[in-house]
């Protein structure tokens, strides 16, 4: 295992190739908040460079961070605090998962590359650093959907809450 302070999610260029629809809602599933986020995630989207270690690579909002955010990302980063191990899919763009497991004050993380072969490489990352990285996104993407009206700041304050267990907490015994 390697250890590293090199743990960055960037967000980068916009992205002016589309290879799908933009997102509709014939049946009236999605709230809209949910819709506004999809819409933001394809009408915005943006290349996110993710440095780890001695790797780096390129995913796109559309798909990678829409699903990313539809499988409850703000939840995952909660977790990762409590000790829990959680897992992120760049399925499309570039066919990588990373795993994080925090054991103590570091944060385990192993990346496994989809295919036949077992391919993966693993580092130590310091958990704090992670953690802050994590949000530091999560706030940063939630940001740009806001500016560009595609979701509410009501909105965005309530699907990033569970990011931040340490401010619920303090609101709740206030």
């Amino acid at each position: 295992m390697k250890r590293t302070t090199n743990f960055s999610f960037k967000i980068g260029d916009r992205n002016l190739e589309s290879y799908a629809l933009p997102p509709d809602d014939p049946l009236g599933e999605f709230s809209d908040f949910e819709l506004g986020l999809r819409r933001f995630c394809y009408y915005c989207d943006r290349q996110l460079v993710v440095e780890i270690g001695d790797i780096k690579f390129a995913v796109f909002f559309d798909p990678d961070i829409c699903m990313l955010l539809e499988d409850c990302f703000p939840e995952q980063i909660g977790e990762l605090e409590q000790g829990k191990s959680i897992r992120i899919d760049f399925a499309e763009s570039y066919h990588i998962t990373m795993i994080l497991t925090p054991i103590g004050e570091v944060v385990s993380c192993q990346l496994r590359k989809f295919g036949y072969e077992q391919n993966y490489d693993d580092y130590e990352l310091d958990k704090k650093q992670v953690l802050g990285e994590l949000r530091r996104f999560l706030v940063e993407v939630m940001q740009l959907a806001i500016d560009r009206d595609y979701v509410t700041l009501e909105d965005r304050e309530k699907f990033i809450a569970p990011a931040f267990p340490e401010k619920v907490k303090s609101v709740i015994v206030v």
